[in-house]
């Protein structure tokens, strides 16, 4: 009888099939997965086996990885695992409330949200829910000569993986750290990486590139990427005490990362659900109001929520964000459809700005 220990991983997509399996070794640990995708969990099933790639000193470094299992929804039994992870996305995790509600062992959310787990333990009771930071940028996808030899194949960081230090039981090369240690490591990755990283996603986007990358290689945009890192550096260390030295060395890495020629991280996986990440608290527009409750009007992030206003991409499940924009007055776009109230700074901001910023948008696209 096998004694490593067992994780059960919810979706197969960029984190869950190129990063995770990092995490844990082959020795110790066998990892199955959950995947809603019938093309990726049958492709996997086939193969029994895929390489994921890691980016180090400008190469790739490969493993070979072997599931123990794929299932579809519904055919896995949670019970049976020793940590349970997922990676699904934060408008799909409910969906699993149910299943997980049984769950004796920690559940680790690697999702970009940190309410989640208090969110799903007032719903279901289960107080086995933790939240984790995959301190990575990590492709779904890999360049085209990886992925003639191996169509599974996938482009991952070399990052850091935190989690809060009550599911340490389930072990890895993960960072289990207090709630402090986790809450400064949340603000920088929620403001100086979500924030400047859908912000280059829109602009590349807006400028007609498919990669990341490529986008940075603008200068305009990577001149509006470098100053929206700069005024979240403002934020994050005059409102939440953040040390400057950590926040400054932060926002140099994530630059470097956005411009990473060897994640072809596509800005179609970076860019999508739109109106997600214009939430009212989250990395476009909460990030907006938390910099002018500090005292500065954030004119590279302004650039960027326009940008996502903009956002034309016809396959993607928030795509009529554009048809709304274009159809609506400027005053009840923002009011009845981002629910950004008349009377806040932001919304009297925006508005004052609202033709130049399009027309700066138009630029980028333009050139």
């Amino acid at each position: 009888m096998s004694n490593k220990k067992k994780i059960l991983v919810y979706g197969a997509g960029a984190i869950g099939r190129g990063y995770i399996p990092w995490l844990f070794n082959s020795r110790d640990y066998s990892i199955s997965f959950v995947e809603q995708n019938p093309e990726i969990r049958n492709l996997l099933r086939k193969n029994k086996s895929y390489k994921t790639y890691m980016t180090i000193d400008e190469n790739y470094k490969e493993l070979t990885f072997h599931p123990e299992a794929c299932f579809e929804p519904g055919e896995e039994d949670p019970s049976e695992y020793d940590g349970i992870i997922t990676a699904v996305g934060p408008r799909q995790i409910f969906d699993l409330r149910e299943i997980l509600s049984t769950a004796s062992c920690p559940v680790l959310f690697f999702e970009n949200d940190s309410s989640l787990p208090k969110k799903l333990m007032n719903l279901t009771g289960n107080k086995n829910f933790f939240f984790g930071i995959p301190d990575v940028i990590t492709s779904n996808t890999a360049p085209q000569s990886l992925q003639d030899n191996d169509p599974l194949a996938i482009v991952t960081e070399n990052g850091i993986c935190f989690s809060d230090e009550e599911a340490s039981i389930i072990g890895g090369s993960i960072s289990f750290v207090d709630k402090s240690e986790l809450h400064k490591q949340w603000m920088a990755k929620l403001y100086m990486h979500n924030t400047p990283h859908c912000i280059a996603a829109y602009l590349g986007a807006i400028n007609g590139r498919e990669y990341l990358h490529e986008g940075m290689k603008n200068k305009k945009i990577h001149s509006i990427v470098q100053g929206a890192m700069i005024e979240m550096e403002d934020t994050i260390v005059k409102l939440y005490g953040i040390d400057r030295e950590f926040a400054v060395w932060y926002g140099d890495k994530e630059l470097k990362r956005f411009s990473n020629e060897l994640l072809f991280d596509p800005i179609s996986r970076v860019a999508r659900e739109p109106f997600r990440k214009l939430g009212l608290y989250d990395r476009l527009i909460g990030a907006s109001q938390l910099s002018l409750s500090a005292g500065k009007i954030p004119e590279n992030i302004l650039l960027g929520i326009m940008a996502a206003f903009l956002y034309d991409e016809i396959n993607d499940e928030d795509s009529h964000i554009k048809i709304l924009i274009d159809a609506l007055d400027p005053r009840d776009f923002l009011k009845l459809i981002i629910k950004i109230n008349p009377h806040e700074a932001l919304y009297k901001v925006m508005i004052d700005r609202w033709e130049n910023l399009r027309n700066m948008i138009g630029d980028i696209a333009n050139g």
